[in-house]
C-alpha cells in the first residue's frame, strides 16, 4: 500500500463500534460454505506455514519471482488453470466449477516493502533490507488458502472463481500492467474482491460503500505568451491549492469522506514557457470534479496579461478504492452470516496519507475491498502497515479466507452476469 502511514490508526479509532458475535463455522446453514469452512480449518497449519515462507524471503515489487513461483505451485498442485508472468511477475490462477455460472474474482498483491528495521518476528526476513511490513504475506496466504479450499468443492461452485496474485502494488503500477495485459481478456469476471491488514483487532474487518480510499490524481497548468509567467504561476500555485479542504499537515490524519487535498509544486521551464504541476487527494468523485472545475476555470481568468494557461489533468493515476454500494451490502450480509453480526465494521473516515491501485481494477468491474484486521491487544501487536513495529496476528488468515469464500459464494450464488443486487 504506497505511502501507508500511522493515518490508518486515526481512521480505525473512529470506525462504528459494534461488538463482534462470531458464529461457529459448523453452524452456517449453507453447506458448501460449511464444507469450505472445515477445509481451511484444517490448512491451517500448511497456510501459516505457507505465510512465514513468504515472509522470509520477501521480495520488492517488480522482483516478486519467487513469490509467484510459490503461489503458481502450489495452485497447479490443487487442479487450477495457472497463468504467469501477467503484467510482471503476476499470477492468474482459475477454478472452473462443477456447474455454469458468473466468474468472480478475488486479488492480493505479492510485493513487499524496502525496511532496514529489525524483523520483531522469530520467522523474520533473510533479505536484507526488506520485509513484509504491509501484510501481502497474508493476503498472497489468503488466496491460495481460498484456491485450495474452494478446489474442494469446486462440483459444487457455480461458476468460476478466479484469483489474481498483483505484482508491484507498493509502486501503485501492477493493477494497470496486469489489465494491460489481458488479465481479464479471457473472461471478465462480474465482480472482484480484495482486502488490506489493519490495525483492527483480528476477528474483524471494515470496508464502506463508495469512497473508501483516497485516490490522487495529476494536474498540469502550461504557461506560455509574453506575459510575466512567474506571476501567472504564482496565480495557479495558490488556485490549485485553495482547493484543499484540509491542509497538507493534516494528511497524518483522518478526514471525512469529501476532503481534498490539493498540493502544487513550484513552476519549472517547459519549451518557451512555464509548467506547474500539482497533486489533488481525493476519495469523493463530487469533490474531484468541483476541483478540476476550479482549476479550469483559473486557466481562463489568472488575470495576467498576455499568458494562456493550458490545463491538462489526470484523475486517478492512483485510484484509490472505491466500493460497489451493493456489491459490498450483498457480501457483507454473508460475511454476517458466516463470521457473526458486527464483524463487519463500517469506516466512518478516510486517512489521505496513503492510497491503493486496486480501483484500476474496480473500474472494470464491480468490486468491494476491506481492511482486515491483524492486531492482537493481548499480545501487544500493533498490525499498522508500514510501521517498523508491524506484527500481524496469524489467526486473520482464516478470519479473511472465510470471509471472501463467503463472499465469493454469495456472488457465484446471485448468478449470471451484471452487477449484484443485494
Amino acid at each position: 500500500m504506497p505511502r501507508l502511514t500511522r493515518a490508518i490508526a486515526c481512521s480505525v479509532a473512529v470506525l462504528c463500534a459494534t461488538a463482534a458475535t462470531p458464529v461457529p463455522p459448523d453452524s452456517i446453514p449453507d453447506p458448501t460454505f460449511r464444507r469450505v469452512s472445515v477445509h481451511l480449518g484444517r490448512l491451517e497449519p500448511e497456510l501459516v506455514a505457507f505465510r512465514r515462507d513468504l515472509h522470509r524471503h520477501p521480495e520488492l515489487s517488480g522482483e516478486e519471482a519467487r513469490t509467484a513461483r510459490a503461489v503458481a505451485d502450489r495452485l497447479r498442485a490443487a487442479g487450477l488453470r495457472v497463468r504467469t508472468d501477467v503484467g510482471g511477475h503476476g499470477v492468474v490462477a482459475v477454478l472452473e466449477g462443477g456447474r455454469p455460472g458468473p466468474v468472480v474474482a478475488f486479488r492480493a498483491d505479492l510485493d513487499a516493502v524496502a525496511s532496514r528495521a529489525p524483523d520483531p518476528v522469530e520467522f523474520r526476513s533473510v533479505i536484507p533490507g526488506v520485509r513484509h511490513i504491509c501484510g501481502h504475506d497474508l493476503h498472497t496466504t489468503i488466496g491460495v488458502a481460498l484456491g485450495l479450499a474452494l478446489a474442494a468443492v469446486r462440483q459444487d461452485l457455480a461458476g468460476t472463481v478466479m484469483l489474481i496474485f498483483q505484482p508491484a502494488e507498493e509502486r501503485a503500477t501492477g493493477a494497470r500492467a496486469m489489465l494491460a495485459d489481458g488479465v481479464f481478456l479471457e473472461r471478465r469476471p462480474v465482480a472482484i474482491f480484495a482486502l488490506h491488514t489493519a490495525p483492527l483487532e483480528s476477528g474483524t474487518l471494515a470496508a464502506r460503500p463508495g469512497g473508501m480510499m483516497a485516490g490522487r490524481d495529476v494536474v498540469r497548468v502550461s504557461l506560455n505568451g509574453g506575459g510575466d509567467l512567474s506571476a501567472a504561476a504564482a496565480v495557479v500555485r495558490r488556485a490549485i491549492e485553495a482547493t484543499s479542504t484540509i491542509t497538507p499537515a493534516r494528511r497524518m490524519e483522518s478526514a471525512a469522506p469529501d476532503f481534498v487535498l490539493a498540493e502544487a509544486m513550484p513552476a519549472r521551464p517547459l519549451g518557451d514557457g512555464l509548467v506547474v504541476q500539482g497533486t489533488v487527494t481525493a476519495a469523493d468523485d463530487a469533490a474531484r470534479a468541483r476541483v478540476r472545475a476550479a482549476i479550469n476555470a483559473v486557466a481562463d481568468t489568472h488575470g495576467v496579461p498576455g499568458v494562456i494557461a493550458r490545463v491538462a489533468y489526470e484523475s486517478r493515476v492512483v485510484p484509490g478504492v472505491t466500493n460497489d454500494p451493493a456489491l459490498l451490502a450483498l457480501a457483507d450480509a454473508a460475511i454476517a452470516v458466516a463470521l457473526g453480526e458486527g464483524v463487519v465494521r463500517e469506516v466512518r473516515t478516510i486517512p489521505p496519507a496513503f492510497s491503493e491501485d486496486f480501483g484500476h481494477f474496480q473500474a472494470e468491474v464491480p468490486g468491494a475491498f476491506w481492511y482486515l484486521g491483524v492486531s492482537n491487544a493481548a499480545r501487544g501487536w500493533v498490525g499498522l502497515p508500514h510501521s517498523d513495529d508491524y506484527v500481524a496476528d496469524e489467526a486473520a488468515i482464516l478470519v479473511g479466507a472465510r470471509a471472501m469464500a463467503a463472499a465469493i459464494l454469495v456472488r457465484l450464488a446471485a448468478g449470471g452476469p451484471g452487477r449484484a443486487t443485494g
